[in-house]
């Protein structure tokens, strides 16, 4: 089984997965929590899943059942992103500031490193150091073990959302438009792109581009080791989503309510499908389908060669969490304060915060 351990499955931020999603319509648990489960996504590592959610918890449920594991309460009551290794959890919370590291089994700390503003990313984990981003303006990497802070790098604005690996370099946008590539190792820069508009997304690389959204409303196709212009694409909203990437194709989410399949190589558009509302949803590949939910309170899945729509399941509630996917299941939350599981068999069920 494959697991997805970070946001968008890997350090290149693909959000793809090998793994087929079994019987996606089918229900098979529900954690039901105290606050919303907002920009929160989910992390699935060996038998566990973990989620945060505004109420300021940090969740470990088991994966296959949703019974319940652990919770950590952090001071504040911050959207919790987290990422998950193979005998930690990263979590970095938007109040007060900090990131965490905590035993993956028991959900103990481990250590704290404090930024000088909200932490809304999720971390970056690549070998032994943890990079995130702060609205304090830096981009941090810290050594995993012990959170030390091994470099910093000053960016024009707030780095709100998470950063991606392309090679060697660490790629970060900012609220100022601007796009940052630094060094994995030092933090020292190596390129930048601006943009027309804020960087309020995580970008992602595969195939020497780095692609990242901005709120001027279009999708740039850098190359990965210079930032010089590719191709751009234009959408009629701001993105504010990661790209997916499979089969040479490029899965984008926009604010204008749709979902595109676009080509990689010269960024034409293959397809798209319109939803009902705006869609911050990042979305997820899974084989031959693209899953992504959308204000509209529908998880969609779409065929990947055509944008034919599979199958929808109605939550109810906006869903800006985006899915992860590991043992054919689809892991999503969603406004209501719910993380639901869907795939596979068995009966439906709901678990209680506990």
């Amino acid at each position: 089984m494959a697991d997805w351990p970070m946001f968008h499955r890997d350090p290149q931020r693909t959000g793809y997965t090998p793994d087929e999603t079994l019987s996606p319509d089918v229900l098979r648990w529900v954690l039901q929590t105290q606050d919303a489960v907002f920009f929160a996504s989910p992390t699935v590592k060996g038998a566990r899943c973990f989620c945060g959610s505004r109420d300021g918890y940090l969740y470990s449920v088991n994966a296959d059942s949703g019974e319940f594991i652990w919770s950590f309460h952090t001071s504040d009551e911050g959207n919790l992103a987290n990422s998950a290794a193979d005998s930690q959890v990263f979590a970095g919370s938007n109040r007060d500031g900090c990131l965490r590291a905590l035993s993956a089994d028991r959900g103990e700390l481990l250590w704290i490193f404090q930024t000088l503003g909200p932490v809304f990313s999720s971390p970056l984990e690549v070998e032994n150091t943890v990079v995130i981003g702060s609205s304090d303006g830096s981009l941090y990497g810290l050594d995993r073990t012990s959170g030390a802070r091994l470099w910093e790098y000053r960016c024009g604005g707030e780095v709100r959302y998470s950063s991606c690996l392309a090679g060697r370099a660490v790629c970060a946008g900012s609220t100022n438009g601007v796009l940052y590539a630094v060094d994995l190792e030092d933090g020292r820069p190596l390129w930048n792109f601006r943009t027309q508009g804020a960087v309020n997304c995580t970008p992602s690389s595969a195939e020497g581009l780095v692609l990242c959204g901005s709120d001027d409303q279009n999708l740039y196709a850098v190359e990965s080791d210079s930032g010089k212009l590719v191709w751009q694409f234009r959408t009629d909203g701001p993105i504010r989503s990661t790209c997916a990437l499979a089969a040479g194709r490029i899965i984008l989410t926009s604010m204008d309510g749709r979902c595109y399949a676009l080509d990689a190589e010269d960024g034409h558009q293959l397809w798209s499908y319109r939803t009902n509302d705006s869609v911050y949803s990042s979305p997820a590949v899974s084989a031959e389908k693209v899953l992504f939910g959308s204000g509209d309170g529908h998880l969609y899945g779409l065929e990947l060669d055509s944008g034919r729509l599979q199958w929808r399941n109605f939550i109810g509630s906006g869903i800006i969490s985006s899915p992860a996917v590991a043992g054919g299941r689809i892991y999503v939350g969603a406004e209501n304060g719910r993380l639901y599981c869907f795939g596979g068999s068995g009966k439906n069920k709901r678990k209680k915060k506990q």
